[in-house]
């Protein structure tokens, strides 16, 4: 008799995901390069939670963020705003009109990372709105970064080979998935240390309004 299959299969598939490359185009990426360079002294460690509130962790993540994107964060959620319709339809999701687009630009430098996580509260008496989350990496060429590989777990998070996925961060590619698939950051490894050699991401969660109860 044929076995059955474990239920935990399904759980244990590659998660959904889309990339697009040359999502901004070159100008554009030269335009944030400069943009992060005239903030740097505005970034600061990275935090374990939502928002800008909670605490540094260095030990589950390090990297520097600049919460606040004065003269850019309206442009950005209107690219954001209008790739949405794609990203549902090539995630399988419903379509939805979102609450809020939440930003964050992020550098990891020499040996910065993002330990294995998810982006949304789940589980009993949590609630968390946001519904996708879209990672945009753009860095000076040439790339001066090894590593920070985006790996995209399945639900069950098994580890097993083929039930993740990684992404690497590509030069001006974004890449899209629900926010509640757990990921990570691998290691970064840049060895000039130089601000500007860092890999680059602006996070994008899109967030879907609560449901009324």
């Amino acid at each position: 008799m044929e076995a059955r299959p474990s239920p935990l299969a399904a759980l244990d598939r590659p998660p959904p995901h889309g990339v697009v490359r040359d999502w901004l185009g070159t100008a554009a990426v030269a335009r944030l390069l400069a943009y992060a360079q005239a903030q740097r002294s505005a970034f600061a460690p990275s935090k374990m939670t939502y928002g800008t509130s909670g605490r540094v962790k260095p030990e589950r993540r390090r990297s520097e963020v600049l919460y606040d994107l004065p003269g850019l964060g309206d442009e950005l959620r209107e690219r954001f705003n209008g790739l949405l319709p794609a990203m549902t339809a090539a995630l399988g999701a419903p379509p939805f009109v979102p609450s809020k687009f939440e930003l964050e630009l992020v550098a990891h430098n020499d040996g910065a990372f993002f330990a294995r996580h998810i982006d949304t509260r789940i589980g009993r008496g949590r609630s968390g709105s946001r519904a996708i989350s879209a990672v945009y990496y753009f860095h000076r060429e040439p790339r001066a970064f090894s590593g920070g590989v985006l790996r995209l777990y399945s639900v069950a998070a098994s580890g097993a080979p083929g039930s993740s996925a990684d992404v690497p961060p590509d030069n001006d590619t974004l890449v899209y998935f629900p926010s509640w698939y757990p990921h990570e950051v691998t290691a970064v490894t840049c060895p000039s240390g130089a601000f500007e050699d860092s890999r680059f991401a602006i996070n994008c969660w899109i967030h879907r309004a609560a449901a009324a109860v």
